[in-house]
């Protein structure tokens, strides 16, 4: 028995609303997961609270090095939410990455940041005394000379999903 919804037709169904909402950055990362989520058939076990687990976006204004974000994204990682309207400094987003998890991070952040890559990775994020797990997906962008100029993204918060499949790994056979 199949059940959820695929994870596919939620991320076009929030691509379309931020697309009305203007926010086109935001509809093509979420179009990107969409094509992402349909190659594996991901579903999702609860619809009533897909549109609430969406953290947030950022944008990375890379030569100044100043992250702007909502005030959801910056909630999650621990940032005063007026700072990450005006930006902070990539450094203070990082410092929110779960020890065991910055190194890949910041390798996948590097990677895209030279090749243009879509930036595709679930890690955890501590703040607030609670550890979350996230998956964030953005794209880089580079100018006419490969240099890299701007990195929006978006981020999800997955933990639900974290326990289930924990929980489902250790229930007795």
């Amino acid at each position: 028995m199949i059940v959820g919804r695929p994870i596919s037709e939620i991320c076009r169904e929030l691509a379309a609303s931020a697309e009305t909402d203007h926010q086109t950055v935001l509809a093509q990362i979420l179009r990107m997961a969409s094509l992402e989520a349909a190659r594996t058939g991901t579903r999702h076990q609860d619809d009533t609270t897909i549109r609430d687990r969406l953290v947030g976006t950022w944008d990375w204004d890379i030569a100044n090095d100043r992250v702007y974000a909502d005030s959801k994204f910056a909630r999650l990682f621990g940032v005063n939410a007026d700072l990450a309207s005006r930006g902070t400094p990539l450094k203070d987003w990082l410092n929110a990455i779960h020890p065991d998890d910055i190194d890949d991070v910041t390798a996948d952040i590097n990677r895209s940041l030279t090749t243009g890559q879509v930036f595709s990775r679930e890690y955890r994020v501590i703040s607030h005394g609670a550890t979350h797990w996230v998956y964030a997906r953005g794209k880089c962008t580079l100018d006419a000379a490969g240099n890299a100029v701007r990195f929006p993204g978006a981020i999800v918060d997955i933990t639900r999903e974290k326990i289930d499949d924990y929980q489902l790994s250790i229930a007795p056979t």
